[in-house]
């Protein structure tokens, strides 16, 4: 019995040993918003609102490989607005270049299944665009817009999304 516990504890350090792991780093840590627990935004111009921030780490093992198995981790940071009609998941992986912006609506026919609009950046992206949000100035913004929900969608890294206004009129802004 213990002959047994003790190659299967060795067959699976040995399994272990061999894993190529994808660590986060504090780069790919940046994209999310990890040290949030929420965000104050101006609503429609008249009034702040306080949005709730719910951030996660985790991690995906992928054993195509019976003999190297690889894994990576990844991050995701997720906010309800408009009393639960929309949310916006932002994610983030270690080892890839790529992050991507998903905005899920809870209507009739969705209830949160499939994102309504999905946006992707590139962390190494120098966009040089810049955007002046109630009078503080963000630079490197990613700016997104949808033709069905989405009117201008603004990302920054360290930041999150710092304006979002839907084709309805409705709109949040980030307060500095």
């Amino acid at each position: 019995m213990k002959t047994r516990i003790f190659i299967t504890a060795l067959l699976m350090l040995i399994t272990y040993s061999c894993t190529d792991w994808c660590r986060l780093t504090s780069d790919d840590k940046d994209w999310v918003l990890d040290e949030y627990k929420s965000l104050n935004y101006l609503e429609n111009d008249t009034k702040t609102i306080k949005v709730k921030i719910d951030t996660q780490f985790g991690a995906n093992f992928n054993n195509e490989h019976f003999f190297y198995p690889k894994g990576k981790e990844w991050g995701k940071s997720t906010f309800y607005i408009r009393d639960s009609l929309y949310w916006i998941l932002i994610n983030s992986s270690a080892c890839q270049n790529k992050g991507g912006i998903l905005v899920f609506t809870n209507t009739k026919f969705n209830h949160y299944d499939h994102p309504v609009a999905v946006f992707s950046y590139y962390k190494d992206s120098v966009t040089n665009n810049t955007s002046s949000i109630l009078g503080k100035e963000y630079k490197n913004c990613f700016v997104y817009q949808d033709s069905t929900y989405i009117k201008n969608l603004t990302f920054v890294k360290n930041y999150g999304i710092v304006k979002i206004e839907f084709r309805d009129g409705y709109k949040l802004e980030l307060i500095p």
